[in-house]
């Protein structure tokens, strides 16, 4: 079976699963809804404190500004290693729940798709996971952790004039790591011994598609945001902004549901030969 034909079979099976799609969907709304919730809830409680400070309108906008900034200026003097610490706790908190999510709902994605038949006959649709909730959480952590040190590494070869080298890098690394995390969570680590050429080229296709569909956007909203004119054109932009954000977001969920459908066929391809 040529690459050609895993793609199209593999298109054809996450058509079968579209369900799932919506559920890698649903989970990262959640995630949303609770991070910008704890942010919220940091922001506010900072805002009391600031709200019980007390001063008198001189009635003078001016002064009333430089009055403003001083005072916030001594709240931040006063209060900057507690606000650190809270928004550092917060964001920690949301990357925590985002790595237990993903790996929670993932697992339940991969193993629906994945998932190897108790019986060595193919044709039996029963199916087990294919991997337990700890293996995909220590996937998740291990992902996260590699690539918040390669977009350090980054800025590190940017800020040394060498941005060329420091993206090059990263994509390499983020090739490699799609690879890795793909095939572990599939279960069909063999595959890299046995098909790494065709398992490679998949990715690469799937992966570079979907780099062009989101570079292609970036591009459109960096150029309107550049040729705004007013408050009005700059709503705009950002709505369009939120829009294309969902739009990728689905197009990720879709083609990840190709991904391991593609696995999924390779594997089946290897077992029958």
């Amino acid at each position: 079976m040529n690459l050609a034909d895993i793609l199209r079979g593999s298109f054809a099976l996450a058509h079968q699963r579209a369900g799932l799609i919506l559920l890698d969907i649903v989970w990262k709304a959640v995630w949303g809804v609770l991070a910008v919730a704890t942010l919220f809830l940091a922001i506010l409680w900072f805002s009391s404190g600031l709200q019980a400070i007390e001063w008198e309108d001189t009635g003078l906008s001016a002064l009333n500004g430089l009055i403003a900034t001083a005072l916030l200026q001594e709240f931040w003097n006063a209060k900057r290693i507690e606000l650190i610490a809270t928004i550092f706790a917060a964001l920690s908190l949301a990357g925590a729940l985002w790595v237990f999510l993903e790996a929670f709902f993932r697992r339940m994605i991969v193993s629906a798709v994945c998932g190897r038949p108790k019986s060595t006959d193919l044709s039996i649709g029963l199916r087990t996971p294919a991997y337990p909730f700890n293996v995909f959480l220590a996937s998740s952590v291990s992902k996260n952790i590699v690539l918040c040190a390669g977009v350090a590494l980054v800025a590190a070869l940017a800020w040394l004039g060498a941005a060329t080298v420091g993206i090059v890098t990263l994509c390499a690394a983020l090739f490699l790591l799609t690879l890795f995390d793909t095939l572990i969570r599939a279960d069909a680590v063999d595959l890299m011994g046995t098909d790494l050429i065709r398992v490679a080229g998949l990715l690469g296709i799937l992966m570079s598609f979907e780099s062009m569909v989101a570079a292609s956007f970036v591009t459109i909203l960096f150029a309107a945001f550049l040729n705004t004119a007013g408050q009005a054109e700059a709503l705009v932009v950002l709505m369009a902004a939120a829009v294309a954000a969902v739009l990728l977001t689905l197009l990720h969920s879709y083609l990840l549901l190709v991904r391991f459908s593609a696995i999924t066929i390779m594997r089946r391809d290897v077992v029958e030969v």
